[in-house]
Order: C-alpha cells, then sequence, then structure tokens
C-alpha cells in the first residue's frame, strides 16, 4: 500500500548577520520593493544636493532650482523671455491667479470667522504638547 506524500520545508524565521526575523519579512510585495527603491533615490538625490555632488538623481531638482533663481532674478528687470513670462504676470497681480489656488482665496472671499478660532484652537493643542514632553 503506497501512499504519496510531499516533503518540503517551510521558513519559520531568518538570521542575517546576528539578528532573526520572521518569516514575514520575505513576503514583500513589488510595489513595496519598488517604494523602498525610489525612497532610496530620493535620499540619495537629497544627499548629492546637499554636499553639492551633481548626480542624475538630483538633475531635475538642479534645474528646478535653477529655474527659480533666474525668474527671481528677471522678475525685477525689463528682461524677459517665454519661460518667465508667467512668473511676472502672477508678481504684477496675484489677486488675478486667487482663482486658481481656491484654498488660499477662501479665507479672502469673507466668512472667515470660525477660521481664527480654529487657529486658536490649534495653538493651544500645540502648547499643551509641549509642555507634556519631558526632556529629561
Amino acid at each position: 500500500n503506497i501512499k504519496p506524500f510531499q516533503y518540503g520545508m517551510e521558513v519559520d524565521q531568518v538570521y542575517q548577520d546576528g539578528n532573526v526575523f520572521a518569516a514575514a519579512v520575505l513576503d514583500m510585495s513589488e510595489t513595496a520593493l519598488i517604494e523602498k527603491f525610489l525612497a532610496g533615490i530620493a535620499n540619495m538625490a537629497a544627499f548629492s544636493r546637499e554636499i553639492g555632488i551633481p548626480t542624475e538623481a538630483g538633475l531635475p531638482h538642479a534645474m528646478g532650482n535653477a529655474f527659480k533663481n533666474v525668474a527671481a532674478l528677471v522678475a525685477d528687470i525689463d528682461f524677459t523671455f517665454e519661460a518667465v513670462e508667467d512668473v511676472k504676470k502672477f508678481l504684477a497681480d496675484p489677486s488675478a491667479y486667487a482663482a486658481a489656488n481656491p484654498v488660499a482665496a477662501a479665507p479672502a472671499a469673507g466668512g472667515g470667522g470660525a477660521a481664527p478660532a480654529a487657529e486658536k484652537k490649534a495653538v493651544v493643542q500645540e502648547e499643551e504638547e509641549e509642555e507634556e514632553m519631558d526632556f529629561d
């Protein structure tokens, strides 16, 4: 009488560099792996920008910062070019762009009586949190 059987090994815990982990650390989804990879790239880009070493990951940030610097320089002079025309229009009349940002436009439109009370409540809560912290 021969019965089929199955033989295998089930991982309960993982040992690495003197640390023991549950087997659940091996169950990473592809999206979690991609998120961790992109977070590492973002950290590398921020670090390279901070120490002044240009990298491919930091290039979009460098170009954005360069455009901000050029726009700030050109904003006060008569020289202009196509990329900074919108910036100059905004600086000339910020109220014309209020409709594009309804959150900023809402308090200016009136009905702001509840907002200051909410701000006071938030400030009181922050002060209470600071008092609870114990830095001995």
